[in-house]
């Protein structure tokens, strides 16, 4: 056990778990402004920095079986993900809340509507409103906001190597929209052809500019994929764009941004609960922004499955 990694404690009262490697490692340094807003709020909570995904779920469970709460997940959307599988896998009931300090933050702040105040997030996170959110089973995993391939998935990949790569302007929101127009100009043969099936209903075989399974609003630092979304609906947002010229693509991923694409012609909007996307080869595709790949992907919307700590 290293310097940063704290001994679950008591089995009472809240736990934080900070992701050291969120927001490409700026989220360590922030251990010391999170303690001073606790005790501000007078507020007693343990809070551990862990340096890996193992670390962090084996801690998460530990304290989930001593039914501590909230479990507090300090960090972006794949953190979110990673904290609440630790709980969905166990069948956990303790409450999941988020401190967003990612990069982009998608579920956080514009599913569950978390304030971007820090010290007004934490009040949240410790004494909002505990509710049941839908989730999906993804292949043998979980899903908690939104799943991309094509274009999506695409980015995300693209996204990931720019990081790797330390590119100067892989930095914030912004390199999402350098990717899209990377992807559109340069790899736009990239996007996959895909057999998908919707509830038992199978569609024809596309190819596709984007197929993307929303349980929130957003993905992408943004885009508003599924501006109708209910997380706690009990069924999953279905959207499905053919591919089309570049510039109408272009076009289309504007509109969008802002939430305006779901009457564009060549663009579906459907609900569901289970999906089967296939593809006639393995499709790079993203679920939560993670990185993932397979020829083949089950989503089956899980309702009300995981507790999450919203405003009051």
């Amino acid at each position: 056990m290293d310097e940063h990694t704290t001994r679950v404690g008591d089995g009472r009262g809240p736990l934080i778990i900070l992701n050291a490697s969120a927001n490409s490692g700026r989220a360590a340094g922030l251990e010391a402004e999170i303690r001073g807003i606790l005790e501000a709020l007078g507020r007693d909570a343990e809070v551990v920095q862990t340096r890996s995904a193992d670390e962090a779920r084996r801690i998460i469970q530990e304290a989930a079986r001593q039914q501590r709460g909230p479990i507090v997940a300090c960090g972006g959307d794949g953190t979110v993900r990673s904290a609440a599988t630790s709980l969905l896998d166990i069948e956990a009931t303790v409450p999941l809340a988020i401190l967003p300090l990612g990069t982009a933050n998608d579920y956080a702040y514009n599913t569950l509507n978390l304030p971007r105040d820090m010290k007004a997030a934490l009040e949240v996170a410790l004494d909002g409103e505990p509710r049941n959110m839908d989730v999906a089973h993804l292949n043998d995993g979980w899903l908690v906001n939104a799943f991309g391939s094509g274009l999506d998935g695409n980015v995300a990949w693209d996204v990931h190597e720019m990081v790797e790569a330390k590119r100067p302007w892989a930095k914030g929101p912004a390199r999402y929209a350098v990717s899209i127009l990377n992807q559109l100009m340069l790899h736009y043969d990239r996007l996959p052809v895909l057999d998908i099936t919707i509830d038992g209903r199978k569609l024809d075989r596309r190819q596709m500019l984007i197929a993307a399974v929303m349980i929130g609003l957003t993905t992408g630092g943004g885009f508003k994929m599924a501006p109708e979304a209910d997380p706690c609906d009990g069924k999953l947002d279905v959207l499905l764009m053919r591919k089309m010229s570049r510039f109408k693509a272009l076009m289309v991923m504007q509109l969008t941004k802002a939430g305006r694409h779901t009457g564009v012609r060549g663009v579906k909007m459907l609900r569901a609960q289970e999906i089967n996307i296939q593809g006639t080869r393995t499709v790079q595709a993203h679920a939560d922004g993670e990185l993932v790949s397979a020829t083949s992907f089950d989503i089956r919307v899980k309702p009300g499955a995981l507790t999450v700590m919203c405003p009051r």
